[in-house]
């Protein structure tokens, strides 16, 4: 249902080298897969979170990763262990997206890189538990709005190791209207894997226009 068409979805770049807020319309969807991309695909530097909502009500998802990064000592070397290994920990980032019923601002998304320090978990709820308050609905939670927690419940975390993704991978969380379960909303997840991804397009390929302006930004950085 998911798969078919890419629904005019904003795009957050979280750790690009530039801040957490909706970027540029030149990185925006607005038109059916095959004309833009809708995964970041093989080649991308990218996996994409996207939270659709398709209920009637404003529903705040709670999306978060965990990544593999390198320990750094206080000079910024990188840290080996006595067999010779890198020393890496387990960081965890939260970004919520915020979506209203109707139109386009239904779906939001997240676009997390994940080749230098591999993203190994995506899910919802900050911890990642299933009895964390995975989406909040009619209210902003976080932002101070009054709404009622929805946990994860099975929806359990994607994991790398598992193979549920890859990088160039898009994961979407969606939120639907169920008189089965309590508050009246259910969570699904579905997997657009970037392998599909076709690899010339009519219009702006999206994810290279990123990567672009993410590597510019890091150049200037620098």
């Amino acid at each position: 249902m998911m798969a078919g068409a890419a629904i005019g979805v904003a795009l957050i770049c979280a750790g690009c080298g530039v801040s957490s807020a909706v970027l540029n319309p030149a990185f925006v969807n607005t038109v059916v897969g095959g004309v833009v991309p809708v995964t970041p695909g093989p080649g991308a530097d990218f996996i994409l979170v996207r939270g659709h909502n398709d209920t009637n009500q404003p529903v705040e998802f709670i999306v978060t990763i965990e990544r593999e990064v390198l320990v750094l000592d206080d000079n910024g070397n990188i840290q080996f262990d006595d067999l010779g290994n890198f020393v890496t920990q387990s960081v965890r980032r939260t970004v919520l997206l915020n979506t209203f019923p109707g139109g386009l601002t239904n779906d939001l998304g997240v676009v997390f890189p994940c080749k230098v320090s591999p993203v190994t978990l995506i899910g919802l709820g900050e911890n990642l538990l299933p009895t964390d308050a995975a989406v909040f609905v009619d209210g902003g939670g976080a932002g101070g709005i009054e709404g009622f927690g929805v946990t994860a419940g099975n929806l359990n975390p994607l994991s790398l190791a598992a193979g549920n993704f890859n990088c160039g991978d898009t994961v979407i969380f969606e939120a639907i209207q169920s008189s089965s379960v309590p508050g009246g909303v259910a969570l699904l997840a579905f997997l657009l894997p970037g392998s599909e991804q076709p690899s010339e397009f009519q219009g702006p390929n999206t994810f290279v226009n990123l990567e672009q302006f993410a590597q510019s930004q890091v150049r200037e950085n620098d």
